[in-house]
């Protein structure tokens, strides 16, 4: 097998690394520095089904080659990947890639070799947000592996997202068979906000200690991630029947199955990244090398 293509540590490797706590500090502050209070971007991204569309248009248009038609970036081949993976109906494709069409995220434009099609592409606000996102995906890996670390994804450098979308496409049932073993973000992420949620939680926990019910109301948490109060009680009182979270006169706690999930997952995340960005440096060195 290419050395290119073996993963370089184990998730049980990232667990015991040294530096984990502050690598998932730092994740956490991203991450929820990218969506907390912003509920205009989290209406259009913050559930599994509109996360998956957005990613793929963006993977979508990184491979487009005009004379390749079966590389063509419409409407119809997202709502085939899309449900090739299980991630959401053809017809809900339809209306998130409406709204992000509306809200600047995508445009829309004519073939230019058949003009009867219509061709997707991200506008330049879609992709400072998820170059954004691949900073916030890397930082992990950039706070434990300092030397050489992961400049590219660090420095929002457009042809390495470009690549690393591209190749990333391919990862997608990977990620699924990972986050499908773990119940505790398969549990949170498909369900609208609730990775943020999730997220904010492991936060306070860390910093208020596990045992008490954490300083943040059920409303205070649906506030900052533009869902309802009602909305955040059903996902947390779900979760509490599967031994995740525990609720108390309005406030939340984590349980420890919960915490080992979401450490789990960023273990698990890290080690496809660091594959992904070898990958993409070795396509780098290649086209300067060519």
């Amino acid at each position: 097998m290419d050395e290119s293509l073996r993963p370089a540590f184990s998730a049980e490797d990232i667990l015991a690394h040294p530096r984990f706590a502050e690598a998932r500090a730092a994740y956490m502050r991203e991450i929820l520095g990218m969506h907390e209070n912003r509920t205009s971007l989290n209406r259009v991204l913050m559930d599994e089904g509109r996360a998956y569309v957005f990613f793929t248009v963006i993977t979508m248009h990184a491979g487009y080659l005009p004379e390749d038609r079966a590389s063509w970036p419409t409407v119809l081949r997202l709502k085939e990947q899309i449900e090739e993976n299980g991630i959401s109906s053809g017809r809900r494709v339809h209306d998130i890639v409406q709204r992000l069409a509306e809200t600047g995220y995508i445009n829309l434009f004519t073939a230019p070799t058949d003009r009867r099609v219509t061709l997707l592409e991200p506008t330049e606000k879609m992709l400072a947000h998820d170059q954004q996102a691949l900073l916030a995906y890397y930082r992990p890996l950039d706070v434990m592996f300092p030397d050489p670390g992961y400049p590219e994804p660090m420095r929002r450098d457009p042809i390495f997202q470009r690549i690393a979308r591209r190749i990333g496409f391919g990862f997608i049932k990977y990620s699924q068979a990972f986050i499908m073993a773990n119940p505790t973000i398969a549990h949170f992420l498909p369900r609208e906000a609730g990775f943020m949620i999730l997220t904010k939680l492991m936060q306070l926990s860390l910093e208020q200690g596990v045992d008490a019910p954490l300083d943040i109301s059920l409303t205070e948490l649906g506030d900052s991630f533009g869902v309802s109060r009602s909305h955040v009680r059903k996902l947390l009182s779900a979760a509490e029947a599967q031994g995740l979270a525990r609720l108390e006169k309005g406030r939340a706690t984590l349980t420890d199955a919960a915490r080992s999930g979401f450490d789990r997952f960023i273990a698990d995340t890290s080690v496809g990244n660091d594959l992904v960005y070898r990958l993409a440096m070795q396509q780098l060195r290649t086209s300067v090398a060519a």
